[in-house]
């Protein structure tokens, strides 16, 4: 066995810099509509609206009359530019929602993609193609509006490979006990880029060339294309075809490999048992789940900036500010999570399922509260809207030590396939809650946006419901390469193999 060749200056700590880098910028890229369409749409005047067009009118009181697009010259405020398209909220919806019609179609591309030729090759091709699709955006949406559209689905079409072939990348990079820290730091880019992509739009709308809200997209294209000059330059598909790795940190990383997994421990079926997956309550509890989970994510990341606009009146700066803290508190959680749902488990206090059982439970019920009062909220409580959103977000971040690792725990060998499906599935959260976002705030009032809140409430308690119910905690038969011939006898020996074969490395670290 080759020493261990340390982490710090080395090519796969650099290796995972990048990607991280790569996250955010992915993440800017995909979330940044939600913020700079408040800015680029005439909410004072949406003739496409049916409520305005049958004489419907829901005034906001005096107090909260800070239209966010309308920045004209007064007393106490800047000068401000008016948005210039006239889109009602239904429209709006389908723009925010297009980037998911393309996103749900490539999950399962990606993965093969990655395996057939190279999983930086994918990577660098998902945030160029983003990038391009992203610097165009301006023009095509003073073109038409469903020009605008099919760049967002041909965004979520490249999209929806990152992750797939970011999971193949390390697969053969990751040392197995630097494994949960690699891969940590690459996929906390995508927090990041929430955090970032929110102050900058807000910043740019308002100041911006071009009228500010196209300078959200050239900005953030350039610095994808960049980017992609960089990963060209530090990435390769493994160790042995990386040109500057050192010859200790190769070996090592390729011995740790090899021997923490023989051929008959990660062995799988030959043919994906697809029908014995679709028809386990333990991965279906993973699918509800995930879909809960993301859809209250989805909600929050598509419909808060219009919320703070519709209802409370924040200008844009304050909104990017507002925005931004709670992926700060969410960031935060998802490791202290990862952390105590460890802890529970080594000591035994849980087992694995009452562990995931827990998770998903303060996850999506705590969200659904926090997220439920927010829209209660009106002018003069943006600090309470500070904090409910704080809140909402970061507990939510216990899901991942829900379902996320759920995956791994009940189906190891199909573990790609299964969250791909997942993936997929829970597109349609991103699909239909802006759409129906988009049909239930016809007037901006905080009637409706207290429905929509409650909507999503509804979907994430029954989610976390559906997941105590029905989820497990043990590998599934299926999972491990079992024989339809095997006794019942030698299918449950070979289960307990593979369980105690991931729990002996703690023991042994333990009495270490």
């Amino acid at each position: 066995m080759t020493k261990r060749a340390g982490l710090l200056c080395s090519t796969r700590l650099n290796l995972a810099l990048i990607s991280f880098l790569g996250c955010a910028i992915v993440y800017t890229l995909r979330s940044n509509l939600s913020f700079a369409v408040v800015c680029m749409v005439d909410s004072s005047a949406d003739p496409l609206n049916s409520s305005q067009k049958e004489g419907i009118s829901v005034p906001k009181p005096e107090e909260c009359v800070r239209n966010a697009t309308l920045f004209k010259s007064n007393e106490n405020h800047e000068p401000k530019t008016i948005g210039e398209f006239h889109w009602a909220k239904n429209t709006q919806g389908t723009v925010l929602s297009a980037f998911f019609w393309g996103y749900m179609t490539s999950q399962v591309l990606g993965g093969y993609l990655a395996s057939r030729i190279g999983s930086t090759k994918v990577i660098v091709a998902v945030v160029f193609l983003s990038s391009l699709a992203t610097l165009l955006s301006p023009v095509a949406a003073r073109f038409h509006v469903f020009a605008f559209v099919f760049l967002r689905v041909l965004l979520g079409f490249s999209q929806g490979a990152m992750f797939p072939a970011m999971h193949s990348m390390w697969a053969v990079w990751a040392p197995p006990f630097e494994r949960s820290l690699l891969t940590g730091i690459s996929y906390a880019g995508a927090q990041i880029g929430n955090v970032m992509v929110m102050p900058l739009s807000g910043f740019l709308c308002r100041y911006g060339m071009d009228g500010g809200w196209p300078s959200i997209f050239y900005s953030l294209g350039v610095i994808g294309l960049i980017w992609c000059v960089g990963w060209s330059v530090i990435a390769a598909d493994s160790p042995r075809k990386h040109r500057r790795i050192s010859k200790h940190e190769k070996n090592y990383i390729i011995d740790s490999l090899g021997e923490t997994f023989s051929p008959s421990e990660i062995r799988a079926p030959k043919r994906i048992p697809f029908k014995a997956i679709i028809t386990s309550p333990a991965v279906w509890a993973c699918f509800v789940g995930h879909f809960a989970g993301d859809w209250g994510a989805y909600t929050m990341a598509t419909s808060l900036p219009l919320f703070m606009n519709d209802v409370l009146g924040l200008d844009l700066t304050s909104m990017g500010l507002i925005s931004s803290i709670p992926y700060l508190v969410y960031f935060a959680v998802i490791n202290i999570g990862g952390f105590i749902a460890d802890g529970l488990q080594h000591k035994r206090v849980l087992s694995t399922l009452n562990t995931r059982r827990m998770a998903m439970s303060i996850a999506l019920i705590g969200q659904a509260f926090f997220l439920i009062l927010i829209g209660y909220c009106g002018c003069g409580q943006e600090l309470l809207v500070i904090i409910l959103l704080t809140l909402s977000i970061g507990i939510s971040g216990f899901q991942y030590s829900g379902f996320v690792v759920n995956y791994l725990d009940i189906c190891p060998g199909q573990a790609g396939t299964v969250i791909g499906i997942g993936n997929t599935l829970s597109c349609f959260a991103g699909i239909f809650s802006p759409l129906i976002t988009g049909w239930l705030t016809t007037t901006g009032s905080r009637e409706e946006w207290q429905a929509v809140f409650l909507v999503a409430g509804i979907i994430l308690v029954a989610g976390a419901v559906f997941f105590a119910v029905f989820a497990s905690g043990e590998v599934q038969p299926w999972s491990v390469g079992i024989s339809e011939e095997m006794s019942h006898a030698d299918r449950a020996d070979t289960i307990v193999k593979r369980n105690l074969s991931n729990t002996l490395p703690l023991i042994k670290s333990e009495k270490a």
